[in-house]
């Protein structure tokens, strides 16, 4: 019988990587219901003195709504009946905010209001720095961002880019944009969604549900982004709008704006990382030459065994020697020591190992 005792195994992994974004605050699967005309509720403005908090995060959740669609601004976006057109930060918006989510509904900030001259004509750097006052107000209270709704209206394409590009500095959150009807909006540039993680689809109103099922998948195929259907009827709550919700789930669209009837809305791949190409090779250079000098300096002053083994998808090498404590008749005892380094895609480590054989 053999028998090993391995008294001492040290290794390491060391890897870098960054993501597009935080996959915990995933908007796959999203469901939020933020217009509500027959109440005239808007959820974007959930966040006015006078809304009725109450009524609209009951309705919501009497929906099946996993997240809300939350202004912190606007000057005029009012919709039709809703009078809540004016909104600044307050100093209660956290607590706001935490009511939402005890109560199961993941905020979505909207940076940005339509009919709001006064803000949209500020400067970039005015958006930037109200962006990033909400960023590190309320981040930690939030799952996502729309950097502006129906952007288009009054933004070019390239300033979208650099706001969200900036949003993107401040936050690890999803960042979505959201234009006029149609992929690209009005003038069809989707050159608007270029550095966004998520695409809010506005289908425009009385779409069939094939209607819906064609735009979305359109608007995957074109942008090879992930697709909120986010806008498609003005009273989320009715038979109606929740079939065009499901059509546009059954269409790949990974969330919805206007209400649905079915839960699963959206499958998320893991996003593909972005290896840190020279931290990786610093490191790999770094373990090579130390376990190399380390099994050169083994081998020629203590005589031990040099170890090399690659094929397509490993590089290992190093040093090995055994040292005999006992011999008698059948029975051996021997110590065991290896230093080694094996390099694979996305993983460099060192192992050091010490153990006991022996036969009885």
């Amino acid at each position: 019988m053999t028998t090993k005792m391995v008294a001492v195994l040290l290794g390491s992994l060391i890897s870098f990587s960054v993501l597009a974004y935080d996959t915990n605050f995933s908007l796959h699967g999203s469901r939020a219901s933020f217009l509500m005309m027959d109440s005239k509720w808007m959820t974007l403005n959930y966040l006015h003195p006078d809304a009725n908090k109450v009524g609209m995060r009951n309705a919501a959740k009497a929906n099946g709504d996993t997240h809300i669609y939350i202004y912190t601004r606007n000057a005029g976006d009012n919709g039709v009946g809703f009078n809540l057109g004016n909104i600044s930060p307050q100093p209660d918006w956290e607590t706001r905010l935490d009511e939402l989510n005890n109560m199961g509904l993941k905020p979505v900030l909207w940076l940005t209001p339509d009919d709001s001259p006064s803000i949209v004509n500020q400067s970039m750097d005015a958006q930037k720095a109200h962006f990033t006052s909400m960023v590190n107000r309320l981040d930690s209270k939030v799952t996502g961002y729309v950097t502006c709704l129906e952007c288009d209206e009054y933004w070019s394409a390239a300033q979208v880019q650099a706001l969200v590009a900036h949003l993107k500095t401040k936050t690890d959150k999803p960042v979505g944009v959201h234009l006029t009807s149609g992929l690209g909006g009005h003038s069809g540039n989707t050159a608007y969604y270029a550095n966004a993680d998520y695409v809010f689809l506005q289908t425009g109103w009385n779409k069939t549900p094939a209607e819906i099922t064609a735009m979305v998948k359109h608007a995957m195929a074109v942008t090879g982004k992930p697709v909120v259907a986010s806008e498609y009827a003005k009273e989320s709550r009715t038979p109606a709008a929740r079939a065009l919700g499901d059509a546009a789930c059954a269409a790949g669209a990974i969330g919805t704006g206007n209400g649905r009837s079915i839960v699963p809305c959206g499958y998320e791949a893991p996003p593909e990382e972005k290896d840190n190409k020279d931290t990786e090779i610093a490191i790999a250079v770094v373990g090579i030459a130390i376990a190399a000098w380390s099994a050169y300096y083994l081998h020629t002053n203590y005589d031990f065994e040099l170890k090399f083994d690659m094929t397509d998808n490993y590089q290992t090498y190093g040093t090995k020697k055994t040292f005999s404590l006992f011999e008698n008749k059948n029975k051996t005892l021997n110590f065991d020591m290896e230093l080694s380094h094996t390099t694979t895609r996305g993983y460099d480590g060192s192992k050091l190992f010490f153990g006991f054989s022996g036969t009885f």
